[in-house]
């Protein structure tokens, strides 16, 4: 027993060693993204023929893994699409509380901040509507003799390729006018831009050298080496596989004629 517990366990650690070359070796392209980020990054990969792992980190954020010979297509291929996003500081992160008192300046932009995410998160529940985000400008009260200066809002909207949001326009004004104090109709200006599909370099393939091992069979050049490993595992699997069941076979025969030497042994008279 203790013989085939050990060849069992052998087989095992070459089948792991398969999976292992099977996997490859990936490494991480980005670390830190926003769960928004990752995905645009994945789906420009994913157009361009990039293979990709999401992986999430906790509050570390997502992380983007491909094989080793991809990644420097694959930085690549993100530069053209514009991403990594540079990172900037927002009005409420740089206007968060943190102490006990607060100016009464810093308590008017963490308010104008918060409603201008209000109204913002509402627009977002348009149909097509990617981003939307609500810039306002509430000026202080005019000291005596100052020029009263209008309230503002401006807003920008990424939607979808396929949908037409021109014409509820005036109801995105309205909406915005209508949930921000002193805000009026005509001080509302919305913006809005159509969303570009990923670029697709070299036509939707990384052009990949790959090396035909026989007629209609081919890897890539850089994985020949993994892809042989792999075919080495396996037949070495078999080749163990097929032997264990012959030395069990053998093993089964010579017992069952001992069996029967034994058997005619008995019955036969003693001289």
């Amino acid at each position: 027993m203790t013989f085939f517990k050990k060849k069992e366990n052998a087989i095992r650690l070459l089948l792991l060693f398969g999976c292992i070359l099977m996997a490859g070796c990936r490494q991480d392209l980005y670390t830190g993204l926003s769960e928004q980020e990752a995905n645009g990054m994945l789906s420009v990969l994913m157009a361009n023929g990039i293979s990709v792992e999401k992986r999430y980190n906790g509050d570390d954020g997502v992380s983007l893994l491909v094989d080793e010979t991809d990644l420097a297509p694959a930085i690549g291929i993100l530069s053209e699409n514009g991403y990594p996003k540079t990172a900037r500081d927002s009005i409420g992160s740089v206007f968060q509380k943190s102490g006990i008192m607060s100016s009464p300046f810093e308590e008017r932009v963490r308010y104008i901040h918060a409603l201008g995410e209000e109204v913002s998160g509402t627009l977002n529940e348009i149909d097509g509507v990617l981003t939307a985000r609500v810039h306002i400008v509430l000026p202080e009260k005019p000291e005596l003799g100052e020029d009263v200066v209008p309230s503002s809002a401006a807003v920008f909207i990424k939607h979808s390729k396929n949908v037409d949001l021109d014409f509820i326009t005036p109801q995105i004004r309205r909406l915005v006018s209508n949930s921000i104090q002193g805000v009026e109709y005509d001080s509302v200006t919305v913006v809005l831009v159509e969303a570009e599909p990923p670029q697709v370099i070299s036509g939707g393939r990384v052009n990949i050298p790959v090396a035909e091992l026989v007629p209609g069979l081919g890897v890539r050049a850089s994985d020949v080496d993994k892809f042989w490993g792999v075919v080495a595992v396996f037949v070495t699997v078999l080749v163990a596989l097929v032997a264990s069941n012959i030395s069990a076979l053998l093993a089964f025969f010579r017992v069952r004629r001992t069996l029967k030497a034994r058997e005619a042994g008995e019955i036969s008279p003693v001289g």
